[in-house]
């Protein structure tokens, strides 16, 4: 690892908690006291600070970068890198990346295009010498490219990875890839024909990985160093699992609880490098989503401008361009993508007409809520124009009505699939059973237990409490006939949506 343990650019001496340590030359206003919900009910305008949500969500370490213009304008860090350390959390302290891994891999991709090396549209087996992928008749794998596998419409299985404890054997690229032991899911395969549906799948991204070796006849990490991070002038940034010894300033792995996990060695390995293998620190990691930003909106930049804007161009029927997740309309168009190892979560996102970004990274299994807090507080701080309070009124709506909406709702078969981006599996593919509770409307799987509060907007549409949203709020509308029986529900997440049918109408 090169200058592993480089004294962080950011670093302040007596670093208390929750005391951000010195910034870049200017700071974004302070952010820390004003953490909110995406949604207020009423009058209520709950806000707190990070101190109160850290301790909420059991995550002791917090790093945060802005980006503004394109630019790194703040990098800090909050807390400590292991609960019951003093140890403070800095811009320049590794955290494990998860996903966010994909666009880093995406990024490294895209600039082997750019030189030659690879063309992300002909067929991965162009370029596979040491492994070949299974014959599968009813597919033609001449379909499989580089753009299908990073946009996840190759059609592969293999979603994610349980991360590996100190200690453990690692597998290697080709026991991920054959499902062989150490590894503990299936060997790699098409589920569909490439192109045709939506899939997320690390399994493919662990394909990719292999494709940048073999083409460049590196491993998979000298191949980022010399491509991706060299080239950034990041010089903590690595793919390497485990880190190697005598890498310091690294944010230790930290249960639901909040106790540290992953002991003794305080963190675990994720060898599945471009899928969830990526550590970096904040600093670094807003080096990586500013210099995308910069590729986008001019040339020579680190990509070419064709380049960015080929990549930020959604692959449908996908959520993703070729890697991030993209979202919003006219100014509000941005890139995004969440990453969640099993004891770190990150969030990036980088606003490709304003040119502002933001970076978190968290130690805590609990740090996706957090992170959304953080963003709805930097966004308010920062004035920038997303994430705006919704403001639900407290609508009494009768019993009567609440009951005439309720039912199983199946999804159509007819309903456009560029439309449902990535509404395409996990509960988007099941029925949805709408019920009534003591504290009102409810949506879940059809037969399960479990609910998400449905909070009125209007007589018809509702927010989606506790539902996750990188863009604007999860909603549902119902949809009711001259007769008055609701017949169809939709659901809404940002730019996708998916419609269901009511099944039990009489």
């Amino acid at each position: 690892m090169r200058n592993a343990i480089k004294t962080s650019l950011f670093a302040a001496a007596g670093t208390l908690l929750l005391t951000p340590n010195l910034a870049l030359a200017q700071s974004p206003s302070d952010f820390t006291e004003h953490l909110r919900p995406r949604v207020w009910v009423g009058e209520n305008e709950t806000r707190y600070t990070l101190e109160e949500r850290m301790a909420h969500f059991n995550v002791p370490g917090v790093a945060v970068a802005v980006i503004e213009d394109g630019e790194v304008i703040y990098a800090a860090g909050f807390g400590v890198q292991q609960l019951g350390g003093d140890m403070p959390v800095d811009g320049d302290t590794l955290f494990s990346a998860g996903s966010v891994s994909k666009v880093a891999t995406a990024a490294l991709i895209m600039r082997l295009d750019d030189q030659g090396v690879i063309d992300i549209d002909a067929p991965v087996s162009d370029y596979l010498t040491s492994w070949q992928m299974p014959d599968q008749a009813e597919y033609d794998e001449n379909d499989v490219t580089l753009r299908a596998i990073l946009a996840h419409t190759a059609g592969f299985n293999i979603h994610g990875f349980g991360d590996f404890q100190p200690g453990a054997d690692l597998p290697t690229v080709y026991d991920t890839l054959n499902g062989a032991a150490p590894a503990d899911h299936a060997a790699l395969e098409l589920t569909f024909a490439p192109g045709t549906g939506y899939r997320y799948s690390g399994g493919g991204y662990t394909l990719a990985q292999l494709v940048v070796a073999d083409a460049t006849g590196q491993t998979f990490q000298a191949a980022s160093d010399e491509a991706l991070f060299d080239p950034l002038g990041l010089e903590r940034s690595t793919f390497a699992n485990p880190l190697p010894e005598g890498v310091g300033n690294i944010a230790r792995a930290h249960d639901r609880s909040g106790e540290p996990a992953a002991l003794p060695r305080g963190y675990e390995a994720m060898p599945e490098m471009a899928a969830s293998g990526l550590w970096t620190s904040a600093s670094e990691l807003g080096g990586i989503v500013s210099a995308l930003i910069a590729s986008y909106r001019e040339e020579g930049g680190y990509l070419r401008q064709s380049t960015a804007e080929d990549m930020m161009t959604r692959v449908a029927p996908s959520q993703h361009g070729v890697g991030p997740r993209l979202d919003g309309r006219g100014n509000g168009y941005f890139f995004h993508h969440a990453g969640a190892n099993n004891s770190y979560h990150t969030w990036i996102e980088g606003h490709l007409v304003t040119g502002d970004g933001l970076v978190v990274l968290t130690n805590g299994s609990n740090g996706n809520g957090l992170h959304m807090e953080i963003r709805n507080a930097v966004a308010d701080a920062m004035d920038w124009d997303i994430n705006p309070v919704v403001r639900a009124p407290e609508l009494e709506l009768s019993e009567a009505h609440l009951q005439s909406l309720t039912g199983i709702f199946s999804p159509s078969d007819t309903f456009p699939v560029e439309l449902r981006q990535q509404m395409q599996r996990w509960i988007y593919g099941a029925d949805l059973e709408i019920a009534l509770g003591a504290e009102g409307l409810g949506l879940g799987r059809a037969g399960g237990d479990s609910r998400l509060a449905l909070i009125p907007v209007t007589p018809s549409r509702f927010i989606i409490d506790g539902f996750s949203m990188r863009e604007g709020v999860a909603e549902v509308e119902f949809h009711r006939n001259a007769s008055g029986q609701t017949h169809a529900m939709t659901f809404y997440l940002a730019n996708a949506a998916s419609h269901y049918h009511r099944l039990d109408q009489e």
